[in-house]
């Protein structure tokens, strides 16, 4: 059993194959989980309607795919968000500065796949794109594993300004990315092995 408050920060970490990857897809909505079962606020997550439910969450991939549009149109991603809300959600995710710099600020086309970028600034157009539908929970899956400490501590502090406001649910790699996390949950063979504060751990 596991139980995640509201606007908590939680850590997910575990060896490979331990079922970091499995729990993310159920709680994705990707795999049905017999028995069992899994709530959002008191109501079974099978029970909340698709567009409610994919309105509530957001997911930053260990990957994340890039449009080759424009930086502004990679965060919108069709939902037609004024410039005002994609560049509040590019702040929350620290990619407003590296945006501006480009040399068409939000309006600069960002090549295929984001090709023009690192992987960290992918990572952080990834994370403001999550951000831009002002999710109540938002999902990490690894977003740490392959950008530098520099950007991985960008990340930290947009993950730790989201507390109280965003329930964020970090799969990590690293155990760096998670350690201000409220609680770290680590799993072994499918199970929780034992969780707690990085300090207690």
């Amino acid at each position: 059993n596991l139980e995640i408050a509201p606007g908590s920060f939680v850590g997910i970490v575990g060896h490979t194959g331990s079922g970091k990857s499995t729990l993310l897809s159920l709680l994705l909505r990707f795999y049905v989980a017999p028995p069992g079962s899994l709530v959002i606020d008191g109501q079974a997550i099978t029970e909340i309607g698709d567009r409610a439910f994919r309105r509530a969450i957001g997911l930053v991939p260990q990957d994340p795919f890039l449009l080759a549009a424009s930086a502004a149109e990679n965060i919108d991603m069709g939902r037609g968000l004024s410039q005002a809300e994609i560049e509040t959600a590019a702040r929350a995710a620290h990619a407003d500065g590296f945006i501006r710099r480009l040399e068409q600020g939000y309006a600069t086309p960002l090549g295929e796949g984001g090709a023009r970028l690192s992987v960290g600034e992918k990572q952080l157009i990834a994370m403001a794109r999550a951000l831009a539908g002002q999710p109540r929970i938002l999902f990490l899956d690894e977003a740490t594993s392959h950008i530098d400490s520099e950007t991985e501590g960008v990340v930290q502090r947009a993950l730790v300004a989201l507390r109280g406001r965003v329930t964020v649910l970090a799969i990590a790699h690293r155990l760096s990315t998670i350690r201000d996390a409220d609680e770290i949950v680590v799993l072994n063979h499918g199970r929780i092995h034992e969780q707690g504060t990085h300090e207690a751990l």
